[in-house]
């Protein structure tokens, strides 16, 4: 039959072809996109489409014998689920470029990043005052601070063994007689002077004051001559640190010390060692104080008694050419040791009386 006449009695017969609506159900996926349902479809559609042919000509039968058409279902087309799409590749950033060349030298590849170390930090000293630190005791070394004159420390030792470990050789080199004052000595040569002064290491001093400038002294020449420290220096010069590391730039420190009572030295006898190291922490670090201390010796006292002091600290082994040691030892044993058995007007030559005028010259005017 030719094409034009089967579309009139197509049209005749009411025959519209409806386009295929697809079921989807609630939450299902959306529909592929038309190329792919096209793509998909095409064998199903063939079929369907034969279907159709096949229902209009039976149709027309219906028409030609009995002048009714049946109703005519619509084809059912099937659509095959969609094939999941291809991946799309992800585009690869670019390298970061190298960093410009700096003064003319060529780029290279970036450093590192440099790993930050985890600070450590040091116990800080506690403030203490003077009575507390009297009965403090110390199973090992402790770094105290007093709490009145913060630039003032003290190394609490529990031996005198152990205090004279540390502090020995800065004593040889800041005030013994007879020792050098430009070098500090080696461990044989610090055993003999220990042995000619008929003292042990213990006893070669009962308490220890030297200012912050002595002590950066004493660790810079024996890095220049390149002597080891011992641990027990090695332990005082970390508590030195610390301590010049605690008061303002330009501040001096005083640092002292002091050993646990024992056979040698009883519990009165630490108290008045520790006022009378305590005074020369104030000599160092008072300005006016030590302005006040230094008039009186030069305009009140006599020559005559100040050469009773330079007599008695030249016996007890200290350098009585240095004048300002002289000076600060001098209001040290007149003013702030009070123990009979380490100071009295004998160990001057003088009377008690003698000796109370010379208190009182230095408690005159005291600021």
């Amino acid at each position: 039959m030719p094409a034009e006449e089967d579309a009139t009695i197509r049209r005749s017969l009411g025959i519209v072809p409806r386009p295929a609506t697809p079921h989807v159900e609630w939450g299902s996926p959306a529909p592929a996109p038309a190329v792919q349902r096209r793509r998909a479809a095409w064998p199903v559609l063939g079929v369907a489409g034969l279907a159709g042919v096949a229902g209009i000509a039976a149709g027309w039968w219906w028409v030609q014998r009995d002048g009714a058409a049946p109703a005519v279902p619509a084809p059912i087309v099937m659509i095959a689920p969609p094939s999941p799409p291809d991946p799309v590749p992800q585009p690869v950033p670019p390298p970061a470029p190298a960093p410009p060349a700096a003064f003319g030298l060529p780029a290279g590849p970036p450093a590192p990043e440099p790993v930050p170390e985890t600070p450590r930090l040091a116990a800080l000293p506690p403030l203490m005052e003077e009575p507390a630190i009297r009965d403090h005791r110390a199973d090992r070394p402790v770094l105290l601070r007093l709490a009145t004159n913060p630039a003032i420390f003290l190394i609490d030792y529990p031996t005198m063994e152990a205090q004279g470990a540390a502090l020995n050789r800065v004593a040889a080199l800041v005030e013994k007689a007879g020792l050098p004052r430009d070098r500090v000595l080696n461990e044989a040569e610090m055993a003999e002077a220990i042995a000619r002064a008929g003292d042990t290491p213990a006893t070669f001093y009962f308490g220890h004051n030297y200012r912050g400038t002595d002590l950066a002294r004493f660790f810079q020449l024996a890095e220049r001559d390149g002597l080891a420290l011992s641990p027990a220096e090695d332990w005082l010069h970390a508590q030195f640190r610390l301590a010049r590391g605690l008061v303002p730039p330009g501040q001096e420190i005083v640092l002292l010390s002091l050993a646990a009572p024992g056979e040698r030295m009883d519990a009165a006898g630490r108290a008045t060692i520790l006022h009378h190291e305590l005074s020369h922490g104030r000599f160092g670090t008072d300005p006016a104080y030590a302005a006040h201390v230094r008039r009186v010796w030069h305009d009140r006292f006599t020559e005559a008694e100040r050469a009773a002091f330079r007599h008695f600290l030249g016996r007890e082994g200290y350098d009585t050419g240095i004048e300002e040691l002289v000076i600060d030892e001098a209001q040290a044993y007149l003013l702030h040791t009070p123990d009979p058995r380490f100071f009295t007007p004998a160990h001057l030559g003088l009377d008690a009386a003698e000796v109370e005028r010379l208190r009182g010259l230095m408690r005159d005017g005291m600021p």
